[in-house]
Order: C-alpha cells, then structure tokens, then sequence
C-alpha cells in the first residue's frame, strides 16, 4: 500500500471513530432503516386495498402475535411506544410498530384507556418520565414491600 492509500484509510479510520463517537452514523443509521421500513409499509398500504393493516414483510411473528392479541400485551406494546416517543427516538418507532404489524398511534389509545383505569393521568407530568418507568418503579417497591414487611 502507498503512502497515499494509507493516510487514507488513516483519515477514513479517524473520521468514522470520531462519527460513531457524537452518534452521527447510529443516527443515520437508525434514519435508513426507518426509510427502508416506510417505503415498504407504503407499498404494501398500495397493495392492500381491502383496508386493513399493511403486512410488512409478511407481518410479525407468531409470538410477538399471540403478545399482541392479549390486553397485557397492547399494553406492554403502548408503554414500549411511549417511551420511545418520550426518549425522541422517533426512527426506532418508524421501524418498530410497522414490525410489529400495528398502526401509526393505536398505543395512544390503549394508554388512555390504562390511564382511565389506573387513575394515572391525572398525576402524570411531562417530566415525570415514561410511563414504563413508572410502572418498573412501582414494581420495585412493591417487592421491596413485600421482602420487608412480610
């Protein structure tokens, strides 16, 4: 190798580590996929006339569809989506709910409805964090509760 092919590879090893290190290839990364998840989802919607959920890539698993046909499992979905949305990691999401074959804002629903039902919302802030994380730190304690006092 010449001098010149190697102060390239050089050059190109420091920037690609110097990327990687402020995040710029994960978020280009994470940006192609979410495209890649799209451009598909909105070819299968042309595709799909009979009007229901688009199909991407011939739709998710057998597990992760038994998880999604259960209430626990909507809702475990939705807080996985909302925090997602909270944490501002929007390509994620483009890329996960179409996986999971389920529609745009359908976990907006379902967290209302857990809301109403647990009497969260009214107690919830923006900067109180995700809702996960609420229902973690309520795990927590309650086994710590239990270990305790009982």
């Amino acid at each position: 190798m010449d001098d010149y092919a190697r102060e390239m590879m050089e050059l190109k090893t420091l920037v690609t580590r110097t990327l990687e290190k402020k995040g710029v290839l994960a978020k280009i990364r994470a940006e192609l996929r979410a495209s890649v998840f799209e451009a598909i989802e909105e070819e299968d919607r042309v595709e799909n006339d009979d009007g229901g959920n688009p199909a991407l890539l011939g739709s998710c698993n057998d597990r992760a569809k038994q998880l999604h046909a259960s209430p626990s499992g909507r809702l475990l979905t939705a807080l996985v989506c909302e925090y997602l949305e909270w944490a501002q990691l929007s390509h994620t999401m483009k890329v996960y709910l179409p996986e999971c074959n389920l529609p745009k804002d359908f976990w907006k629903n379902e967290l209302k409805d857990f809301s109403n039902k647990s009497g969260a919302e009214g107690s919830r802030s923006a900067e109180s964090g995700p809702m996960l994380l609420d229902v973690l730190e309520g795990y927590l304690k309650y086994e710590v509760y239990l270990l305790h006092d009982h």
